[in-house]
């Protein structure tokens, strides 16, 4: 169980929806995928449908499709979106009673971020232009910008799909993938482990 001030689901919650065993072969709707979409690592044997600029899907000015989708996958996509909360109204018009909406995005105010802003800099996903990366500490203005709009911590994100209703059935941190020293790399996964509030990243599903 998610510890935390939002609503959760237990257990026969879980099995009387169905929601717990999941069809061996999913429908997974992938938002923002892009060439380096991780939903074919998440659900390896998925049938997925990739939503991004290349298959000429462009929100908001297209909606989501429609079908009887069992995951609806927003890897690192609701940071780059201006309006989350209309977003997630469109992703409620197209679940199923046994869809799962899965979130996954940079962390706000990850352990390294804290630090960075105790120093005065910006945190590391945190932008203020659209052509500049600036006011970042190490090499991070060195960076291409991610043209992040959006980024949130782990808990005010639980909250926003609370105040939608949604209701949290699963979370956790997610550690750096950037290439680092091997001490750093340590001390991220130990921080990652001792709370999604500080890891790097966090991931959350959750259902209607």
């Amino acid at each position: 169980m998610v510890r935390c001030c939002v609503c959760l689901v237990t257990e026969e919650e879980l099995e009387k929806s169905g929601r717990k065993n999941m069809p061996d072969k999913l429908k997974v709707l992938d938002v923002g995928g892009g060439h380096e979409s991780r939903a074919s690592l998440f659900y390896p044997g998925a049938e997925i449908t990739t939503l991004d600029k290349e298959t000429g899907w462009i929100w908001p000015e297209n909606d989501l499709p429609g079908g009887k989708w069992d995951i609806i996958f927003c890897n690192h996509f609701i940071e780059h979106i201006i309006n989350p909360d209309e977003f997630l109204n469109e992703c409620k018009r197209v679940m199923q009673s046994n869809t799962i909406l899965e979130v996954g995005m940079p962390n706000l105010i990850a352990w390294f971020n804290r630090i960075a802003f105790l120093f005065g800099y910006l945190p590391h996903s945190y932008e203020v232009s659209y052509f500049y990366n600036v006011g970042k500490w190490l090499n991070w203005n060195e960076e291409t910008l991610g043209k992040h709009v959006r980024v949130m911590s782990y808990k005010a994100t639980m909250e926003l799909l609370n105040k939608h209703g949604f209701r949290i059935i699963w979370s956790r941190g997610e550690a750096s993938t950037y290439p680092c020293a091997w001490p750093i790399r340590i001390f991220d996964k130990a921080m990652t482990r001792l709370s999604p509030n500080l890891a790097s990243a966090f991931r959350i599903k959750c259902v209607l």
